[in-house]
């Protein structure tokens, strides 16, 4: 079977879309796998149909060595899951002579109390019966880890709440699981930094990783230098008695302090207060934007180690961690270039490079790191051959420096893909995997890959929006690190993470109350669902282009802005991907009405955004958005009675418009833009599609060129389910009483082709064009005899497929004799150069195609490009319909000749 043409069923992404709404309902969403909400999932279990009642009488002992950190974690245990079910506890408290508890039902045992520290143990085993919770672990951090497990075990009958019988092993795949707060560019309070260690503990992470130092501040107290915090903090900073309260808050849920004081780079604060440190002569003051600045600390200047020697000795008393982390990251050494001091260094020293300097400047720091007994980590950037193996490469840049790293011997930490600053949507760092299966390392390679750190800058965030940041989405990057490798299934992943957000909220995190008082200033007043209702559908702009070049927001803007409301997987969005998934998948009048009623709520919701921005000029810039809005409300709703257009030419005008509408809504608003463009984009053309064939003005000539293309009507259309590949392809589809004549310009980097006739895949390992005519347009669901597939690679091989053989097989023996020329753009199967693409002509006759040329003849069509991934080496394509198959009803546009 050719397996372009094969079935597969579209994968259906469901989300707590009530949950995420905030409209006072709860909605049980359960794994498929398990039928529990774990997060992350467990390494190996086995449910049974027991339940474990949890009433008044549930209490709980510990056996083994007196360890008050335990009691108390055992303790919040009881009052959390209390609290969950409302049942009463008699027992109040978890502990041994004070509080007595005889017969207890919930047994936790283990042997000894475990220093917290890289590699602690913290596997498990639980075992719940009818009438009893058995927990059971070498170590009290064992039992925390168990713990959360058995609260994401709660479920609900006609009888109560009850713990789902069975066993749980439960081990860490990665010993490093990480979440790095950077309270330097935005302070983060204590407060701030106590809920998201509770949120780390319940989604069993175990790093916290302190970024204290950058150029918009230095946050920790220093006795030995009190200038640091006094000159270059604003008064915001940890004083030391903070930080050991935060490093015993932590350690009490079995979770490492890691502090971070960056250099030589990103050093404005250090320079505020020590200007002599300087590599250059200017004067600095604390730095109000982000980005990447020119001040640099000098590395040919002995009093630099000097003051360096006495922070870092003071604050390794400070941090008990082993690991001591020193940034080293996005050094350009402009001002190193520019000093004549430090060049004659260079040439002295007989280096060749700043990457050369700085791993000099690294490797006496190490020696004062090594002095105070801490092991040194630092950003990829560092990552040199002279530098020595025991430093710790922190790999953000990309996988590459994990990748050599861990050859190379070195222990490494990835935090590439993890960067939830970015607010990319959680699926994107659910599918990173610190050790994928193709990685290409050895066992003993594999070893050196400690685990994953996900990243929270802070030049967008401030302690009023920092969770909505972190949180859930940090937890799917818990499971990452946690699970085993796999598990990826995104549709259980979102079910499970909306539950696991509302858990969150125990422990303080404002995730969802936040984005509510943010909408309240924005509205202001009470009356905020018209803020809710766009809220929902928009997401801020990715990556870096919400602050380009750090220039649109100062650290003291306000971050109270429409912006700051929306989210990462904005709920709505999420909603509308679900019922297009179902819709085209199997539509049905539920889908329908479900699809109904988002696009009337859109529809109508202008109206009523338009009268708070009255009263609230904050909201005005939003207006443009808001009407896009309800445009697709209201096209959406179109699209739905798709059999309301009187003519063809009807149809098209309204599609075409449409199409235009939705690309200009793509435009920005109050730096967030929809998110429900791609799936709208889908769903009008599942139900629209109709694509014009105009008649040729003159002759044709197939030679690849598109130079007699002019006068025709050329489209284009992008990739819409492969998130990373954006190279689009422009068509136009031309006619004359002879042949049917399609066009193609695409745009393609990376020019590829290994087959040069047909095999078990066709020329699937070849970039190029295909596509689909269903001649009858019966849209069926099977590959009838009048279906034709065309695919022309750029080698300007072609391969003609028609339907099915009498005995209802694949087709392979017909090909037919369609005339086709490519002209490529570049070189191909030259990964070293850049290309800019290819061009395809193509002729089919009319005899060939079996039917008769005329002014208002519909064919089914679906256009597709084919190329094969540079990093996984696999066959992707994407189709004119952005659909997960072909040769669906809902896979083919109508083809409409004009004259």
């Amino acid at each position: 079977m050719n397996t372009r043409l094969m079935k597969r069923s579209i994968s259906i992404l469901t989300f707590l879309i009530i949950t995420f709404c905030l409209k006072g309902i709860t909605v049980q969403a359960q794994s498929p796998e398990t039928g529990l909400d774990w997060m992350p999932i467990p390494a190996e279990y086995e449910l049974t149909n027991e339940k474990f009642r949890i009433n008044k009488n549930v209490s709980l002992s510990i056996d083994g060595p007196k360890n008050s950190r335990l009691e108390k974690y055992a303790t919040r245990f009881m009052r959390r899951l209390d609290q969950r079910t409302g049942s009463f506890f008699e027992q109040g408290f978890v502990g041994y002579d004070e509080f007595p508890t005889p017969n207890p039902n919930v047994v936790l045992t283990y042997d000894k109390v475990e220093e917290v520290k890289l590699g602690m143990e913290e596997s498990y085993n639980l075992v719940i019966s009818g009438d009893k919770v058995q927990l059971q672990s070498a170590t009290d951090i064992g039992l925390m880890r168990g713990l959360e497990t058995i609260l994401q075990m709660i479920q609900i009958d006609d009888s109560g709440y009850y713990l789902t019988g069975g066993k749980v092993d439960d081990q860490p795949r990665f010993a490093w699981r990480g979440l790095m707060i950077d309270v330097s560019r935005h302070f983060q309070p204590i407060d701030v930094i106590k809920r998201n260690i509770d949120g780390m503990a319940a989604v069993k992470m175990n790093i916290l990783h302190l970024h204290l130092v950058d150029d918009q501040g230095f946050r920790v107290e220093s006795k030995v230098y009190p200038q640091l915090h006094e000159k270059a903090s604003d008064g915001d900073y940890f004083t030391q008695e903070e930080i050991k309260y935060i490093i015993q808050y932590a350690e009490d849920r079995g979770i490492r302090v890691v502090p971070e004081f960056d250099v030589p780079g990103h050093a404005t604060s250090w320079l505020t207060a020590f200007p002599e440190l300087s590599s250059a002569p200017e004067t600095v003051t604390i730095e109000r934007r982000s980005g990447i600045f020119d001040p640099t600390l000098d590395p040919t200047n002995e009093k630099t180690y000097e003051v360096l020697d006495g922070l870092f000795t003071e604050m390794s008393q400070l941090f008990p961690d082993e690991y001591f982390h020193i940034g080293g990251d996005e050094n350009e050494g402009h001002h190193w270039d520019a000093n004549k001091k430090i060049q004659a260094f260079m040439k002295k020293k007989g280096f060749h490079s700043n990457h050369e300097l700085q791993t000099y400047f690294n490797k006496r720091l190490l020696t004062i790191l090594k002095r105070n007994g801490k092991q040194m980590m630092g950003w990829d950037e560092i990552l040199h051959p002279d530098l020595p193996k025991e430093t710790v490469i922190h790999s953000w840049q990309g996988v590459e420096a994990l990748l050599q790293s861990a050859k190379e011997g070195r222990k490494t930490v990835l935090s590439n893909g993890y960067y939830i600053d970015l607010l990319h949507p959680a699926k994107d760092h659910y599918l990173m995997d610190p050790l994928p299966a193709d990685c290409g390392l050895t066992d003993e390679q594999k070893k050196n890959v400690l685990g994953g750190e996900t990243t929270m800058w802070s030049e967008l965030v401030t302690p009023l929006t920092i969770d909505t940041r972190i949180w859930p989405r940090t937890a799917a990057i818990a499971e990452r690190l946690w699970s085993p490798g796999h598990i990826t299934d995104v549709k259980s992943m979102y079910n499970r993470m909306g539950v696991i957000a509302l858990q969150l909220e125990e422990h303080g995190l404002t995730h969802f109350r936040n984005r509510e008082v943010i909408m309240r200033n924005l509205s202001g007043g009470w009356n905020i669902e018209p803020v809710r209702s766009l809220a929902d559908v928009a997401s801020p702009l990715q990556g870096y282009h919400r602050n380009p070049k750090g220039e649109y927001y100062r650290t003291y803007s306000p971050f109270t802005l429409f912006a700051d409301v929306c989210i990462a997987d904005p709920p709505n969005a999420l909603k509308l991907k679900d019922l297009v998934d179902q819709y085209l998948e199997e539509p049905n009048t539920e889908t329908e009405k479900s699809l109904h009623d988002l696009f009337d709520e859109w529809q109508n919701n202008h109206s009523k955004f338009e009268s708070i921005s009255k009263q609230s000029p904050i909201l005005k810039e939003m207006l443009p958005m808001s009407e896009n809005l309800s445009k697709i409300g209201e096209a959406g709703k179109t699209a739905l009675n798709k059999n309301s257009f009187s003519s063809q030419g009807d149809q098209l005008e309204w599609y075409q418009s449409t199409l235009e509408m939705l690309e200009n809504a793509k435009e920005q608003s109050g730096r967030t833009e929809l998110a429900i463009i791609k799936d709208m984009i889908r769903f009008i053309k599942s139900q629209m599609a109709i694509i014009p064939a105009d008649k040729a003005t003159g002759k044709v000539k197939v030679d690849g060129n598109l130079g007699d293309w002019g006068d025709a009507t050329w489209g284009q259309f992008t990739p819409l389910l492969h998130d990373s590949w954006s190279d689009p392809c422009k068509y136009a589809i031309q006619w004359d009483k002879k042949n049917l004549y399609l066009a193609f310009d695409v745009e393609n980097s990376n020019l590829q082709s290994e087959k040069s006739k047909r095999d078990e895949v066709g020329l699937h390992m070849d970039d190029g064009v295909e596509f689909l005519i269903d001649t009858q347009s019966n849209q069926s669901d099977t590959w009838e005899n009048d279906d034709i597939a065309y695919h022309v690679n750029v080698k300007n091989a072609i391969i003609d497929d028609r339907g099915l053989t009498e005995s209802g097989e694949y087709n392979n023996s017909w090909n037919g004799s369609a005339v086709t020329a490519v002209k490529v753009e570049g070189t191909i199967n030259n990964s070293q150069d850049t290309d800019k693409g290819y061009q395809v002509e193509i002729a089919i006759s009319w005899k060939e195609l079996g039917v008769k040329p005329q002014e208002g003849l519909t064919m089914g069509i679906d256009l597709c490009v084919n190329d094969r991934d540079d990093d996984s080496k696999e066959y992707r394509y994407f189709d004119y319909m952005n659909l997960n198959v072909f040769h669906k009803p809902s896979g083919f546009a109508k083809l409409l000749l004009i004259d």
